[in-house]
């Protein structure tokens, strides 16, 4: 098993997920790329509801854990509600056989 861990998050906002909400992720995706222990994320949305997920690759367990505090804190500020969650354990020899970027590549290691 890999020391990497994925935090999986499904979320709803209070009110409508308009163009302009829309337009501040981006801001927040800046900021989130430059958090320490934050390999990637993937941003997933449910069309026409106020359904929202994300899904993000961690160096290791402590990187998640001192994310997860300050951004559930973050998401709690602007109304973005957390319906379910989950950290999990990477496979990474199945997970490399499959293409995913996991591991100690070179791209993940600049991050």
């Amino acid at each position: 098993m890999s020391t990497q861990k994925i935090w999986d998050l499904h979320m709803t906002y209070d009110g409508q997920i308009t163009d302009e909400f829309l337009a501040g992720t981006e801001d927040l995706a800046h900021s989130i790329a430059e958090e320490p222990g934050v390999v990637w994320k993937i941003w997933t949305i449910e069309k026409d509801s106020n359904h929202f997920g994300s899904t993000y690759l961690f160096h290791d367990l402590e990187a998640l854990e001192t994310y997860k505090a300050m951004h559930v804190k973050r998401l709690e500020a602007i109304g973005i509600n957390i319906v379910a969650e989950h950290v999990f354990d990477i496979m990474e020899n199945v997970s490399r056989i499959t293409n995913a970027p996991v591991g100690n590549s070179e791209v993940l290691s600049e991050h």
